[in-house]
C-alpha cells in the first residue's frame, strides 16, 4: 500500500497551514510533518537546502517545494473542484491572480518582521527600524489587496479556493507580529473572519501546536521517504 503524501509545515506561524486546510477541503488523503523553524533538522535541510516550508513528499517520495507549486499539485488532483475551478475559466484565473499576489508581494512584505525577530546580534534600534520599515510595506500590500477584493465572502466570490488557503496561512502574521489592526481593512477582515471560522481551517491551525494530532506523522520517518 502506497503511503499518503506528506505535507511538511513549520512552526511557529508557518504559512503552510493554508495548504493543510486546502488538502483537507479537497479531501485528498495526506499526512502532516511538523518542522521546528527555529531548529531545522539536518535531514530536512538535506531535502530542501533553502530550509523553507512548505515541502510536499508525495506517495512515491518525490519532493516538491514552494507554495504555488504545491497549490497546483492540489488543483491537479481536485477533480471535484472543491478548492479550484475549471482550468482556464475566469474564476480559475482570478484565483491564481490573487494567490500569486498573496504569495509574492503580500508575503514578502513581512520579511523585515521575521528578520527583526530571528536575526542574531541586531541592536534594539536596528530591530525598531526593521519593524517600522516593514509596517509601511505591510500596509501598502493590505491597501492593494483591499482594492482587489469584491463583496463575496471568499476571495473568489461565493466559493472557497486555493487563494483562501494561502491567505489563511499568511494573513494572521499581522497579529503575530503586532503590526496593526486588520479592521483597518474591512474587506480583508471580513474574508479572513469567514475563512478562520471554518472548522477545517481551525483544525489546520491547531496542527502547529498539537503534535499529537492523528494526522501528524514522525518527521524523521517522513524525511526518510524522500528521494
Amino acid at each position: 500500500m502506497m503511503p499518503n503524501p506528506t505535507l511538511l509545515i513549520g512552526y511557529p506561524m508557518g504559512s503552510p497551514i493554508g495548504l493543510a486546510a486546502a488538502l483537507a477541503w479537497a479531501e485528498i488523503p495526506h499526512d502532516i510533518g511538523r518542522v521546528d523553524l527555529l531548529d531545522r533538522p539536518a535531514a530536512f535541510l538535506a531535502i530542501n537546502p533553502r530550509g523553507e516550508v512548505p515541502v510536499l513528499i508525495d506517495a512515491e517520495g518525490q519532493v516538491l517545494t514552494e507554495t504555488l507549486a504545491i497549490a497546483r499539485w492540489i488543483e491537479n488532483r481536485d477533480d471535484a473542484r472543491r478548492v479550484s475551478f475549471a482550468p482556464g475559466s475566469r474564476d480559475a484565473l482570478r484565483m491564481w491572480e490573487l494567490a500569486s499576489f498573496l504569495n509574492t508581494g503580500f508575503t514578502g512584505a513581512f520579511v523585515p518582521f521575521w528578520a527583526a525577530m530571528e536575526a542574531p546580534h541586531l541592536t534594539t534600534e536596528q530591530r525598531e527600524f526593521l519593524r517600522s520599515f516593514g509596517t509601511g510595506l505591510v500596509r501598502k500590500r493590505h491597501e492593494q489587496l483591499e482594492a482587489m477584493l469584491g463583496e463575496g465572502p471568499w476571495l473568489v466570490g461565493e466559493r472557497r479556493s486555493l487563494a483562501d488557503a494561502i491567505l489563511l496561512g499568511v494573513g494572521r502574521w499581522v497579529e503575530f507580529h503586532e503590526v496593526f489592526d486588520v479592521a483597518d481593512y474591512p474587506r480583508i477582515a471580513a474574508v479572513r473572519a469567514h475563512i478562520e471560522k471554518d472548522a477545517v481551517a481551525q483544525a489546520a491551525a491547531r496542527l502547529e501546536s498539537d503534535p499529537a494530532d492523528p494526522r501528524v506523522v514522525d518527521l524523521a520517518e517522513a524525511l526518510a521517504r524522500a528521494r
